[in-house]
């Protein structure tokens, strides 16, 4: 440390300004003290805590994600008219706690698609409005495209059985017609006969 004072004392001296050095100006997360981590953690939301304790070991041992964080982001959430899980919760672990629905309300968060146009903005960074290019627009019609996807399954299924029952009747009344012929559904008949 010490060499780079002697450094900046003797360019002052040789007429460089100090404007000609570079200076980094950005401070990394990494770099601050653990009682400025501590502190910055105490403001987060608890999906925000939780994705900081698992994003480095170092936030693991002392970001907090426990009950009363939990807690009161469910109250906030109640209080957004926000989607709450309505059965039953454990508050043992962060494991625990993200059962299916926790996990789907998160990611619904992470993409911004709980943000309203309008007054109401951002809830997932307050204060400001939430930008439209923050999830893009394939992304957006990939969900719309597994939300409807129960639908397309149900159409599948009842198609699939009426098919399947009109190639019942086909089968009979071809095996009717003709019973001594060999065909392909014979051995399906002869056991009912």
């Amino acid at each position: 440390m010490d060499g780079v004072h002697e450094q900046i004392e003797n360019m002052s001296e040789s007429g460089m300004t100090d404007t000609s050095l570079p200076v980094s100006n950005s401070t990394y997360l990494m770099d601050l003290p653990t009682e400025l981590h501590l502190h910055i953690a105490s403001f987060l939301s608890y999906p925000d805590a939780l994705a900081l304790k698992h994003a480095n070991r170092h936030f693991y041992s002392f970001v907090y994600t426990g009950v009363h964080l939990k807690v009161d982001w469910l109250v906030e959430r109640f209080e957004h008219k926000l989607e709450c899980p309505m059965e039953k919760c454990s508050f043992r672990t962060d494991e625990a706690f993200c059962n299916r629905r926790i996990r789907r309300i998160m990611e619904r968060r992470r993409r911004h698609l709980e943000c309203k146009p309008g007054a109401r903005g951002c809830f997932v960074i307050e204060g400001g409005s939430c930008k439209k290019d923050v999830v893009p627009i394939w992304l957006k019609k990939e969900l719309r495209y597994w939300k409807g996807w129960k639908y397309e399954v149900l159409i599948f299924g009842l198609l699939f059985l009426f098919w399947t029952l009109v190639w019942d009747a086909v089968g009979r009344t071809l095996f009717n017609q003709h019973p001594t012929s060999l065909s392909l559904l014979a051995p399906l008949y002869s056991r009912q006969l």
